[in-house]
């Protein structure tokens, strides 16, 4: 099973200069809780989440409007993975970033949709009920839940 096959590919994005205020509005208006962040032809330069939004005000003791996306971002490295992958190496990706969201590629290397550990999860348990194929056991989705969603 490839990413795609279970990729949501409804994403909302924005840019490096949208300040923490859009993004919140945002992520409340696509109820989603990480939102990439790509440059003008849509290829991805970071993510913030919301757990992010929160940090960065209270660290910094500015409002959500007095700070960009970008600083947010600004020594972060990001990690995504290809529509073409073998959701396997998407579960490989997340486990060695610990990440529970990675922005989804095309050919191009434009956003093309957000895979999440919540999509993993249902994937294996849709297998593990006998509808699809159970690519991923429900013990390794299990697992790989475990180790991502572990405190760091």
């Amino acid at each position: 099973m490839q990413v795609r096959d279970i990729m949501a590919v409804s994403v909302s994005c924005c840019d490096a200069q949208t300040n923490l205020e859009q993004v919140a509005r945002i992520m409340r208006n696509a109820d989603c809780g990480s939102i990439p962040i790509t440059d003008k032809e849509g290829h991805p330069l970071g993510i913030v989440t919301d757990r992010d939004i929160a940090m960065a005000c209270a660290l910094n003791h500015k409002s959500p409007w007095e700070i960009s996306s970008g600083e947010v971002m600004a020594g972060h490295t990001i990690s995504y993975c290809s529509s073409e992958d073998d959701i396997q190496t998407a579960i490989n990706i997340m486990l060695r970033e610990k990440v529970r969201r990675l922005p989804v590629v095309n050919n191009d290397g434009v956003v093309a949709g957000m895979l999440s550990v919540d999509d993993i999860v249902a994937m294996a348990e849709r297998g593990r009920r006998g509808e699809g194929s159970p690519s991923l056991s429900y013990d390794d989705a299990m697992s790989a839940l475990k180790v991502v969603s572990r405190h760091h």
